[in-house]
């Protein structure tokens, strides 16, 4: 679609939907209606695709406000109505969409943006694990008696679908322990929603591969080192490392989308670019550096932490290389979960140009008026888009489910905001006075409340929680809370 800028359609949605009615309209599409039953979007959706739906006169007028508004959110994002149909045959994408939708209706076209259900939760499964790791979270060991029975978990998944969460990863503990993992995830496939399964792969083998192939849209392997042991003296127990590179393989070889995540601290940041080249040959899809979080048994090795100096490079590195290996077509995709990461991007982007420039003469050294095809290979978002975005997403586009049914705004924020059992996933979401406080940066406090990219990154809140008891603290790692000069930069090369 020939269009306008990007920022311009995101600026069009803001003073649309500045007054109250639009919104009322909007919310009104997503609730059934009272004569036919059906929800104006679903109605909508369905005529995109192709398919005819009898409607009533109140349903008919309903849907031409959805269309007015899909052209302008098609607009923002500079797309089309072809792509919009191809996302609408996919069902996780329909509900990622109808969840756009319902953010707009409930919070606006605000920055940074907040989804009407979760782009995706994370559900700790279980407490029972087979490691003991030293970072873990949820201080895994045992099954609690508390947790949810099958009959349980398979209404919560319902109430996920229903609530249009676009994806549920199933995390622990280890989900494998469980013994109706199967179930209860090929439920929340069955029910259109995007299914991973976050595992230390121990229990992976080639025919757990295989069920898997038919179960999870991806699957997200813990590796904390190039070195097997250090790994193993990360996660407890010996022979860890070599039953999680086995699973990696198993997963990659039945065609599985597989990432291999991995928890930085100072005794395996240095291994961290022979661990990317490592997991390039493993074929795996994706490598993605989660933030050190002081909670749960994190809070024993709190000396482990990078120092915001260490945790800048890495993220610089990191950026280089997701550049580097988008521009050579290589299928590894980097990551990191530090929201620090999207302003690392921004600032580095002229950098990589004039390196790039360097590499080859037919590239621009100069920033364009008018970007060539050369520059926009360059991976990059702009300020707009990256506001829009909005760095830390817990309790804006992610929340978690604690084994015993307790939402959390993030997993590494053991905040309990109600239980499924007593309360509507949905009605938690949308009316929690916490979360409606971390989606409003005005409240961030420290320097994440006066640092330019509070928009764009807020610092990892579950950081600020761990370490100050206040989710609107700052976040400690960051470098631009800190003056002084480094004692000792983390030196790492391409």
């Amino acid at each position: 679609m020939g269009g306008i800028p990007i920022s311009l359609g995101f600026g069009a949605m803001r003073i649309i939907l500045s007054s109250a009615q639009p919104r009322v309209l909007l919310k009104k599409s997503l609730e059934k209606c009272s004569k036919c039953g059906k929800r104006p979007i679903d109605v909508f959706f369905d005529e995109c695709l192709g398919i005819k739906q009898k409607k009533c006169v109140a349903c008919t007028s309903t849907v031409s406000v959805l269309k007015f508004f899909t052209f302008i959110t098609l607009k923002a994002l500079n797309t089309n109505q072809d792509a919009l149909v191809k996302a609408l045959s996919v069902p996780y994408w329909r509900k990622g969409l109808t969840s756009t939708i319902k953010g707009l209706a409930w919070f606006g076209a605000k920055k940074p943006f907040v989804t009407g259900a979760p782009l995706f939760v994370v559900w700790n499964f279980t407490n029972k694990c087979n490691l003991r790791c030293k970072h873990c979270y949820q201080n895994a060991s045992v099954s609690l008696p508390t947790e949810f029975t099958t009959s349980e978990a398979l209404r919560v998944v319902k109430e996920l679908s229903d609530a249009d969460v676009t994806s549920i990863a199933f995390s622990g503990g280890e989900p494998l322990a469980r013994e109706d993992f199967f179930e209860v995830a090929g439920s929340a496939r069955d029910s259109g929603m995007y299914v991973t399964i976050a595992s230390n792969g121990t229990l992976i083998t080639k025919d757990v591969a295989k069920k898997l192939a038919k179960t999870v849209h991806y699957a997200e392997i813990s590796l904390d080192g190039i070195n097997p042991k250090t790994h193993d003296e990360f996660r407890g127990i010996s022979g860890s490392w070599d039953r999680a590179v086995s699973a990696i393989k198993y997963l990659t070889e039945e065609g599985i989308i597989v990432g291999v995540a991995t928890t930085v601290t100072k005794h395996n940041i240095s291994e961290i670019p022979k661990m990317i080249d490592f997991v390039e040959e493993l074929g795996a899809d994706y490598f993605i550096c989660f933030n050190f979080i002081p909670t749960g048994r994190a809070t024993g090795i709190l000396d482990d932490d990078p120092t915001p100096y260490e945790r800048e490079e890495i993220m610089k590195y990191l950026y280089k290389r997701l550049v580097f290996n988008m521009l050579q077509n290589k299928k590894l995709k980097i990551y990191t979960t530090a929201p620090q990461f999207a302003r690392v991007g921004l600032e580095m982007k002229g950098e990589i140009l004039k390196e790039v420039c360097t590499l080859n003469p037919t590239v621009p050294c100069v920033e364009p008026a008018i970007p060539t095809t050369h520059y926009t290979n360059i991976p990059g978002i702009t300020p707009e888009v990256a506001e829009f975005i909005g760095g830390c997403g817990a309790g804006r586009v992610y929340a978690a489910i604690s084994p015993d049914g307790d939402v959390q705004p993030c997993v590494f924020m053991p905040i309990k905001l109600g239980n499924l059992r007593y309360k509507k996933f949905e009605e938690i979401w949308l009316n929690s006075s916490v979360l409606n406080e971390l989606r409003d940066r005005s409240r961030l406090k420290g320097g994440c409340g006066t640092c330019s990219y509070k928009f764009i990154c807020g610092g990892c809140r579950a950081r600020a929680y761990g370490y100050f008891g206040d989710y609107l603290m700052s976040d400690p790692g960051c470098i631009r809370r800190v003056y002084e000069k480094p004692i000792h930069a983390l030196q790492l090369q391409l």
